[in-house]
Parts: C-alpha cells; structure tokens; sequence
C-alpha cells in the first residue's frame, strides 16, 4: 500500500518541517532585502536635481534623473560601490546563506535523527 504525503510550504506538518521552512524563510527575506532594499537605497538617495538630456533618432529629447549619488560615485576596489555590491558582494552573500542553510539543516537532521 502506498502512502500518500503532502509537503507544503506553506503549512509545514512536524517540528522538523515547521524549523526547516522558518529558516528557509529567514534566509529568503535576508536575501530578499538585500537585493531589493539596496536598489530602493540607491533610488532614495539619487540627486533629483541631476538630469541627463537624450535625443533620439526621431529628435525627440527625452530628459531622465542620471541617478548619481554617493554610492554611485564612491569607488571600492577599483569598482564603483553600486556595480561592486551588486555583482560580487551579492554573489558572496548568496553563498554564505546556502552555507549557513547546509549547517543549519545538518544540525537539525542530527537532533531528529534523519
């Protein structure tokens, strides 16, 4: 007789499932805010003052805010701050989060025994 089981996210059945889908939770929201939450800080913290002039091929002249600010401009490790957080820290924080899921998920299946 096969047994039929049900996994869902969303209502975990068990305390092993119940800490496994809150610790999935946490590391989704870390990351979460700090992808989005620091392209909302580059948004808040842009000059509104300085803008930037297009012209299309139509001769339409388009004018848009550049989007300069302190984080822009600051440069780290040879890389403007913005381009460096986005394309190498991030990288790194996601490693370190599947690092802390690996020990975290190895501790919980020796105390449940799996």
């Amino acid at each position: 007789m096969e047994k039929d089981i049900n996994i869902n996210f969303f209502k975990p059945v068990g305390e092993f499932m119940t800490k496994d889908v809150a610790m999935k939770k946490k590391l989704i929201l870390i990351w979460f805010f700090a992808t989005y939450g620091f392209l909302f800080l580059l948004k808040m913290v842009a000059n509104p003052d300085d803008v930037v002039q297009l012209t299309l091929n139509t001769g339409e002249v388009i004018t848009q805010v550049s989007g300069k600010s302190f984080l822009t401009e600051t440069q780290f490790m040879g890389f403007p701050f913005h381009f460096w957080y986005s394309a190498q820290f991030l990288i790194g924080l996601f490693i370190f989060l599947c690092y802390v899921y690996c020990k975290f998920i190895d501790k919980l299946e020796a105390e449940h025994g799996k």
